[in-house]
């Protein structure tokens, strides 16, 4: 099992995967003046690093499009909301006010919920549980990208 905490401090949003460490920091985080601050207090784009402060992946969040765009350096992954697809399946993710839910879509009636998360408005993070391995590599991206996906309708 993956587990995924995401949670907003400040401009930056820290992400623990499996006890390993990540912050998010929004784009043009390291330029000054007051343009450059109002920006990135709306961004929808965030660079992913380690604890190394060595950039592992950006996320972006496209809101007129509805979807999360993951680049990292094997490879940029698109993810529609709510139907998308990862590795030839197809997946479907349900949102609700305290959380969402993905399941694989298969020709079969029945539902497998392979990841479930929760949503806390008072600490403002998301709590994530996956089972499915075909999730491990684009995780917590997907997880930092539906936490500003949240952020966005926050505004």
């Amino acid at each position: 099992m993956h587990r995924v905490k995401v949670r907003r401090l400040g401009s930056n949003i820290v992400v623990i995967e499996n006890g390993k460490g990540y912050v998010a920091k929004p784009e043009g985080w390291n330029k000054k003046g007051l343009v450059n601050s109002l920006k990135r207090a709306f961004t929808l784009k965030y660079e992913v690093y380690n604890e190394k402060e060595k950039l592992v992946s950006e996320v972006e969040f496209d809101s007129i499009k509805n979807y999360i765009l993951i680049k990292r350096d094997d490879g940029n992954v698109a993810i529609d909301i709510p139907l998308f697809y990862l590795n030839a399946q197809k997946y479907y993710l349900k949102e609700k006010l305290s959380g969402f839910q993905v399941w694989p879509i298969w020709d079969t009636n029945e539902i497998e919920i392979i990841i479930e998360a929760k949503k806390s408005l008072m600490e403002y993070s998301i709590e994530c549980n996956c089972t499915d391995d075909n999730f491990q590599f684009i995780l917590k991206e997907l997880i930092l990208g539906l936490m500003i996906r949240w952020m966005s309708y926050l505004y």
